[in-house]
């Protein structure tokens, strides 16, 4: 029997990521779980205080600034601890499941799980143009509050649009390390001009969505309210594991493996989905999405890059892009609306 609750101390926060699952059978669904677990209260060291007087340096940020409301629930995520080798329980309707593995070093947990067509019928409902599952995770022996999170549930065939975050759909500057840092830390998150109407359209049309980027796990909160407030499709998120202290210090090369990982797991697991590549020019997105491409051919059938002034998309990267993409659409954009043109192609077969 499953205990719930009990001897330890509740000191763990919990967090769930939205999931996938789609039909193996007519009888069998598979479906993804994953999320963190930190330890809670989070309590600043004499190194972390360190490290958040550096910050406010590079930002240029004044001691208000610091003592905001908007920085201290923005700081709090990256210097909690991970809670490692913690037992989940995953709790689907009326069913509860433990996951085989604990939680990593990191504090992750990620697990696919298998449920009869029965169990996703009975905790199924209508969400928007989605069909979703809400589940909620827990540790086991732990009185620590549950996390709510919901499982979008995909037919076999149709579209899934893979979206970058940052400097696609939202304004952050990554060009400019200080602007970033101050984007990411004092400023409310703003979206680009157009992107979240042209992802409704899409999402009208039949379209899946799922929000692959380099931002850190500790903005999900934050990043979900983006969503939220500027009306963009619900979807999955997938983001990076990610430490300040790299990003200040700069000792070694950020890895970036993780958004082309997140991205061929999506088209391994929905192997009979079409697939749509939005990003921008100013990281790797290209790059990525070329091998994607190269790696998966004719699955993707449009990848549309985000011109941005400080390092556009070379006529050569882009004439490799569509080598690549084979019969798909490939192209530049700078506005929403040139994006919605390029892309009645891919939906609609113009």
């Amino acid at each position: 029997m499953i205990k719930i609750g009990g001897s330890k101390d509740s000191d763990s926060a919990l967090l769930a990521y939205p999931g996938f699952g789609q039909l193996d059978s007519d009888s069998q669904w598979r479906i993804h779980v994953s999320g963190l677990v930190w330890q809670t209260p989070v309590i600043f060291s004499m190194r972390q205080r360190m490290m958040i007087r550096m910050l406010g340096g590079v930002m240029q940020a004044s001691p208000d600034d610091l003592s905001g409301e908007m920085f201290q629930s923005r700081i709090i995520p990256f210097m909690a601890e991970a809670d490692h080798r913690r037992s989940i329980i995953v709790t689907i309707g009326k069913t509860t499941h433990r996951l085989r593995k604990k939680t990593r070093r990191n504090g992750r947990f990620s697990e696919w799980m298998h449920l009869s067509a029965a169990e996703v019928e009975q905790a199924s409902e209508c969400s928007g143009s989605n069909q979703v599952v809400r589940y909620s995770v827990a540790l086991e022996d732990s009185d620590a509050k549950p996390a709510e999170g919901v499982i979008y549930l995909y037919p076999k065939s149709g579209f899934s649009v893979v979206s970058d975050i940052d400097d696609t759909i939202k304004d952050s500057s990554v060009g400019d390390r200080r602007e970033l840092l101050a984007n990411t830390f004092l400023r409310e998150f703003r979206s680009i001009d157009g992107m979240a109407g042209v992802y409704r359209q899409w999402s009208e049309l039949g379209a899946g969505f799922h929000y692959v980027s380099s931002s850190p796990w500790q903005l999900f909160d934050s990043l979900l309210d983006l969503q939220t407030v500027h009306e963009f499709p619900a979807g999955t998120l997938h983001l990076r594991n990610f430490r300040l202290r790299d990003q200040l210090f700069k000792k070694v090369a950020i890895r970036r493996q993780g958004k082309a990982t997140a991205i061929k797991t999506l088209l391994k697991n929905l192997p009979q989905r079409d697939f749509v590549l939005v990003g921008d020019s100013g990281e790797k997105d290209p790059k990525i999405y070329h091998k994607i491409c190269r790696k998966f051919p004719g699955r993707v059938k449009g990848v549309f890059i985000r011109q941005l002034e400080h390092k556009p998309l070379e006529n050569e990267m882009l004439q490799k892009l569509q080598d690549s993409i084979g019969g798909g659409i490939c192209g530049r954009f700078s506005t929403a609306a040139e994006l919605q043109e390029l892309s009645e192609r891919v939906f609609l077969g113009n």
